[in-house]
């Protein structure tokens, strides 16, 4: 092999390792602000509620395998609109994890349509929150060992 096919054949190699390397690299992940807006949440309790979001400093990491790291705080008044003396402040500031088979770690508010199995109703817990959906997006199984809050009841 002369030395001009040596160096083209030694600089292909390293062409392709370099791609190699870069595709088995995972991207860095990516952070922003998480962005709520105040809304009022129907057909879940048997009064609709008000949702205002009073603290909303929250961050989330994006990272390439699919799973989202939420951090910072995150303060939300909830009132039942029937009776709004009933209110119900909740911190469900991070941290939390969210996985891609909707697997949460941390403080969370989970909403249940008369279409998801357990439904209607809101839970609020404080740990591990498993959650298996259909094609149409409805919850077919929700699992925790972590405390529950029945929010509906709260605010009754």
């Amino acid at each position: 092999m002369t030395m001009r096919r040596w160096a083209l054949a030694l600089l292909a190699a390293t062409f392709v390792g370099a791609l190699a390397v870069g595709a088995a690299t995972p991207a860095p992940p990516e952070r922003e602000p998480a962005i709520f807006e105040d809304f009022i949440l129907e057909d879940v309790c048997s009064f609709p509620i008000d949702v205002a979001f009073i603290a909303n400093k929250e961050r989330l990491t994006f990272f390439s395998n699919g799973r989202v790291h939420v951090s910072g705080r995150l303060v939300v008044r909830l009132t039942n609109l029937d009776d709004p003396t009933n209110v119900l402040t909740l911190n469900i500031s991070g941290p939390a994890l969210l996985a891609p088979e909707e697997r949460f770690f941390g403080r969370s508010l989970n909403p249940f349509f008369s279409t998801d199995a357990g439904g209607p109703g809101l839970i609020f817990t404080t740990g591990r929150v498993d959650i298996v959906r259909a094609e149409d997006g409805s919850i077919i199984e929700f699992n925790t060992r972590a405390p529950t809050k029945d929010v509906c009841a709260a605010l009754a």
